[in-house]
């Protein structure tokens, strides 16, 4: 298999499952047009480090470059057309000006309430389909496109499981949900079984009224206009204003408060998290970790605790 033929096939396969990847073709065309349309096997570790090293000073597309083609070499990898990977390991660490935007449970309500401006006659349902993708966003703490890629058959509220499948990194996973999300979900299920099923059990599980799927392009309007209606943003002299992803964060983040709080053994369950994410490992996880004001007390509890302990057990 030639250059061209993988990235052309990769690039399919990303796009039918509901990822834009715009980017990521850029990016991947302009290594065929640097390397050539060669065949796999004579692609070196020096060819993939010069692509992404550039010239002039190391920048942030360095990293998204390098991100990129780790990803395609990975698929290349998994689909047995590469033994191994030629691109080295190590990504290039550039210093990171950008900050997540953590919500609090507040401002998580407030955009949930606004969601009730979305009722139109010409939109039936549509204040529910999307305060319910909201909260799967929430409480499973999935990926935006994931959500939305979700179909009928991929929701399993008797065992309360989501199926999420070929996902990023190309891993699948069951996503285990708690009780109140599972009735928020079989509320709107009653709903969405007015909706055409253009494709059985197979249809997207959120959809429009004529039963299409919702592009993610859509969702991300919605979000800034519930966002903006909930008077959540950063001060004007940011770069960043608050993401709908950066849910995803406030959920890696409840998360570990919530095992603070329960005792638990963090760093023995970080493992877990990270699966529950659809991580490859924990590096990916920790980018979700950002210390909140909340998570830093909750932290600075249990080490007073451990050092109290300690203090008695001297004195015993």
């Amino acid at each position: 298999m030639t250059l061209t033929e993988a990235v052309e096939s990769y690039l399919i396969l990303k796009r039918s499952l509901g990822a834009v990847f715009s980017a990521d073709a850029r990016i991947l065309r302009s290594f065929v047009r640097a390397v050539g349309d060669v065949p796999l096997e004579s692609i070196h570790r020096e060819t993939c480090q010069a692509f992404c090293r550039g010239t002039g000073p190391p920048t942030r597309f360095w990293e998204r470059k390098h991100y990129t083609l780790r990803g395609f070499f990975g698929y290349l990898v998994g689909r047995g057309h590469l033994l191994t990977s030629p691109l080295p390991d190590a990504s290039p660490q550039i210093p990171r000006s950008f900050q997540a935007y953590v919500y609090s449970h507040d401002e998580l309500y407030r955009i949930l309430d606004a969601t009730s401006a979305l009722e139109t006659d010409h939109g039936k349902g549509q204040a529910l389909t999307f305060r319910t993708i909201l909260l799967v966003l929430c409480g499973a703490g999935l990926r935006p496109g994931e959500a939305l890629r979700l179909r009928y058959c991929d929701v399993d509220l008797a065992a309360r499981l989501l199926a999420i499948w070929d996902t990023k990194f190309f891993k699948s996973r069951l996503v285990p949900i708690g009780a109140d999300l599972c009735k928020a979900l079989d509320s709107y299920r009653t709903v969405r079984q007015q909706f055409p099923l253009l494709d059985e059990t197979r249809s997207s599980f959120f959809c429009t009224s004529t039963g299409l799927a919702i592009s993610l392009a859509k969702l991300e309007k919605v979000f800034v206009r519930l966002r903006e209606h909930a008077g959540i943003r950063r001060p004007a002299t940011d770069r960043w204003q608050p993401r709908l992803h950066d849910l995803r964060h406030a959920f890696a983040v409840g998360r570990l408060i919530a095992w603070y709080r329960e005792g638990a053994d963090v760093q023995a369950c970080l493992p877990l998290l990270a699966t529950y994410l659809g991580h490859i490992n924990l590096s990916g996880t920790q980018a979700y970790l950002t210390m909140t004001p909340e998570l830093l007390g909750e932290a600075s509890l249990r080490f007073e605790r451990y050092v109290a302990l300690h203090r008695e057990d001297d004195h015993a």
